[in-house]
Order: structure tokens, then sequence, then C-alpha cells
């Protein structure tokens, strides 16, 4: 923790250089259309309840006539706002940061913002409150309309895009659902449903969410809204309770499309496989959302995302809990620039310009998938009764598949599993998807995912959240963390199930012997050489 804590301050120290030389500045708009020059300024707005939002002007340079979009930035959570376009975390390091400070010089209005309870901006963390966090966002839309000049408009008012990771992601889509000014949205490895996402299967991920109390009650001193801090108390005590439930329900994409309020924008999404906090289902269920509303929509899978502090890390270490990688190769095999897309992405959809990438609507690093629908489960394998006594070492690996020849697998399995325990214990396992090698007989799980399953807390968690009673809970069915990975001929996928896990080190339960059996759905083996 003390790394971590030592990275935040190293950011902060260029945040806080940014804040010396900006000045604070308000733009009159006038009708007149003049020449505008490159420069950026601080600012500061108010919301309808009264929290002050401040935020980083970045001014392009338009000539007489000439207007532009707006792109709204934002930050993830604990972090702060571009306050400067070198000398700070975004402006220097983080790769959404870079995209914005590259549309400025390219010609777009660009504002940096820090979300409520953050940075310079006042007010509580609500976790994006549609009437909180998302209302910030049509705030600083109104604010641009009334003082920024040659600003680029349609029929709904200012053409805007909005660009974020992680905490900055989940806004777009609420901000999007709600204004329709919001026309172009790039949420980077975020959430659909928060709910599902912090406590799978009604098993809280006591790690990650401790953390994300630290650097969001901690770092930014006593921000969390009473009821956050309520939500988080009450997760500690390992299950999903109806009051966290009710907080948090409307703070999710999932809730707006389940309620028909889609996202209103088109959107570019980019989801991490490795991502353990919001893993590339996330991604695909936003998509599938938003396609189903009829609006445009792309869904990148690259290999990193959120990962688990002091368990997983990042390829060279400069991010070392969050990382997206800069290119991605996909379908053919074509190499793409992360940062190219997305600037392509908002060229296309805030310029009417004609696309210079041609991205299919699935793009996934290192797989032959083109379309949503190659994601989905169709290849039903049955589980045979397996005795599971896993040891402190050695976990219990249960076959599904043996490869013929060498092929790509990717999409999210559906398991439906029946546990018969002797005891009356009632067992949390951990399972996780993995490949056992012909060669070497090891073991690899897949892109380090795993999935919690407790019969009564997956029975309590449908009962919170959809009103399901399930009488039987020794046949229940759950989605497993969306897997990315390639079989050599002969190797094996199948089930890695444990009694214990570095992701969720508060469940401590006694020696567990238990016979599982069921069956699986699996998403489609690809063939190298497969074709459309």
């Amino acid at each position: 923790m003390r790394s971590y804590v030592f990275w935040l301050c190293f950011g902060l120290l260029f945040v806080l250089q940014g804040c010396v030389h900006a000045t604070t500045q308000t733009t009159v708009v006038t009708s007149k259309s003049i020449e505008l020059k490159q420069r950026y300024y601080q600012a500061k707005t108010t919301a309808p309840d009264g929290t002050v939002l401040a935020f980083t002007v970045y001014q392009p340079h338009l000539k007489p006539g000439q207007t532009a979009p707006l792109i709204l930035h934002t930050h993830g959570f604990g972090l702060s706002r571009m306050k400067r376009p070198e000398l700070s975390l975004y402006g220097f390091l983080l790769p959404t940061g870079q995209v914005a400070k590259t549309a400025w010089q390219k010609g777009y209005w660009v504002m940096s913002y820090d979300q409520r309870g953050h940075g310079d901006s006042q007010g509580k963390i609500r976790l994006t409150d549609p009437e909180k966090e998302a209302q910030d966002v049509i705030t600083l839309m109104n604010w641009a309309e009334k003082n920024l000049p040659q600003l680029a408009t349609n029929q709904h008012g200012v053409r805007t895009g909005m660009i974020g990771e992680s905490y900055a992601g989940g806004v777009q889509y609420i901000a999007s659902a709600r204004d329709p000014r919001l026309q172009a949205i790039v949420p980077i490895t975020t959430w659909y449903d928060i709910v599902n996402s912090l406590a799978p299967n009604g098993v809280p991920k006591s790690n990650w969410i401790g953390f994300l109390n630290l650097i969001g009650d901690w770092w930014n001193w006593n921000k969390f809204d009473p009821e956050l801090k309520q939500a988080y108390l009450e997760t500690q005590q390992g299950q999903l309770k109806a009051s966290t439930y009710d907080f948090l329900k409307t703070h999710q994409a999932s809730w707006f499309c389940d309620h028909a309020q889609a996202p209103q924008a088109d959107a570019l999404i980019i989801q991490g496989f490795r991502d353990i906090l919001f893993p590339f289902n996330e991604g695909v269920k936003a998509a599938q959302c938003i396609q189903h509303a009829q609006h445009d929509v792309h869904l990148v899978g690259v290999q990193g995302g959120h990962l688990q502090p002091f368990a997983q890390h990042s390829p060279r270490g400069n991010t070392p809990f969050w990382y997206i990688g800069k290119t991605v190769s996909c379908g053919n095999q074509q190499k793409y620039n992360l940062q190219n897309i997305i600037l392509d992405w908002f060229s296309q959809k805030l310029k009417d310009q004609t696309p210079a990438i041609n991205l299919p609507e699935l793009c996934v690093d290192q797989s032959p998938v083109t379309s949503l629908n190659d994601l989905n489960a169709t290849q039903s394998y049955r589980l045979n009764k397996t005795w599971i006594a896993p040891t402190a070492t050695q976990a219990v690996f249960v076959p599904i598949h043996t490869a013929t020849q060498r092929s790509y697998i990717t999409g999210a399995p559906q398991l439906s599993l029946q546990v018969e325990t002797p005891s009356k214990v009632d067992p949390t396992l951990f399972i996780s998807v993995a490949i056992k090698s012909k060669l070497t007989g090891k073991y690899e799980v897949l892109n380090d995912q795993t999935a919690p399953f407790n019969a009564a807390r997956k029975q309590a968690y449908d009962q919170i959240t959809q009103g399901i009673t399930q009488l039987d809970k020794q046949h229940l069915t759950i989605e497993l963390p969306s897997m990315n990975g390639r079989l050599n001929q002969g190797d094996t996928l199948g089930l890695l199930i444990n009694t214990q896990s570095m992701y969720y080190q508060k469940i401590k339960q006694p020696k567990i012997e238990t016979w599982i059996s069921g069956h699986i759905v699996l998403p489609k083996f690809w063939s190298e050489t497969a074709s459309k």
C-alpha cells in the first residue's frame, strides 16, 4: 500500500506544480467571430445543489468563423483533473489525458474537470449518483454554452464528446442517458453493473473495496457521503445487503438500460480482460445495451484494466494498478494504435469526418472475433461429478475440452453448478477457467480471473437485485468472467477450483470437501484459420 501512496504522491506533486502559473478566467461569449489563440485557464461553476465544481478549459486555436466541438475529460477514482498539459499526472502519463491534450492541439475545446469530492471541487463522493455526479456533466455543458465562443452545435446544443477511465467511464453512460448533447463517449475500463462488479454473485471483493475506501475517503480525506460510508461498512461484513443495493442501484448503466433509458450517445468502449475490478463482461453488456438502443457502438478488448494491488502487475510497471497498453491487434490481425482509434472516433462523430480507421464492431486483442454475437456462449459441456477437496497449495482441475488443433476462445462461459456438501458448511468456491498444457502439464489461469460461488449468497443476491427466490440452491447458474485465450493442439481447457483466493482474502473457511456437478456453456472455439 505504501508504494501506491508514493505513486499518488508523485502524481500529486506534478498536479500541484500545475497550480503555480495557471490563471483563473471566465470568457464572455460574444457574437463576433475572431481568431482565438491556443491557451488554457482555470475556472469554476456551481451545480444546482450549490456544489462548486473546478475545471481547466483548454481553448484551441480557431480562425475567424471557425467552430470547434467540446470534449469533456475527467479522472479516475481518487485522482484529479488535468490541470495543465505537461506537469500533471494526466498531462504527462495517463492515456486519457494524452488523448484530451492531443484533441485540444487538433482543434477541440477541452474541459478537464474534478468530480465532486475530488481535487478542487467541493461536495461529497456519491459514486456516480445520477442526481449529483451525472448532473455535474450537464452543468459543465451548460457553462460551456454560456461561456465558450465559437462552439460547434447541432439541434441539441453544443456537440460534446467525453473520455475517461474507470470512475470517469461510469458517469458517461448515465450522463448520456440524461442529456442528448453528449453524442460521442469513450468509457474505458468501467462498469455497466457496479453492484455485480463489487460483489459478484453476492460475494464482496473485499480487497478492492478496501482499497477504494483508502484512496476515496482517506486520500481525499473524509469525502465519502454518509450513505456511501454505510454501504462500505456493510460490505465489510462479507455480504451484499439490501440497503447497499438500494443506494447503488441507479448508479449504473444497467439500471437505465433496464428502464428504457439507454445512453443516447454513440460509444467506443474499451475494456480489459485482466481487469479484476470491472471485467470484460461489463463492456459487453454496455455495448449490447447501446446497440439495442440503435446507436453506433464499437467494443475494444485489451489485456489490461484494473490490476489487484500487489497481486497483478502491468507489463512495464509505469502504472502499477491500471493499464490498457498502446496498441491492439484484432480480427485480421491488423494492429491499431488506441489513441489514434479514439481521436478518429471523435473526428467522425463530432466533426463529421470520414473515419480513417476501419474498426470492426468488436476488436479483441489477439482474437479472430469481430462481432458481439461471436462472444455468445453456445457450446454445452457436461461436468461429471467431481470430488472437490483442495489443499493449501493445490486446486482441483475439472477438464472440459481438449483441443484437436490450435484454436482461440473469447467470451464469458455460463456455469450451472450443483454443490453437494456432506457437512452443514456452505462453501465458497473460487472458480477460474484454465488451460492445462499438453507439453508441461502446468495450468494457466486465463486472464488472471476468478469467480466466487456460494449458493446461499447467490440466492440472497438474486433476491435483493431481481426479486427472484430460488428454492433449490443446489442448482444455480452464474456467468464467469470473460476469457480470451489460445489453446495449442492437445491442451485441455477446464475449471480450476479452489477454496481461497488472493482477490478475496477476507474470506476464511475451514477445509472444504464437497461434490460438484452440472454443465457449462462455452463460446465458440475458433481455429487459427477461422474466417467469417
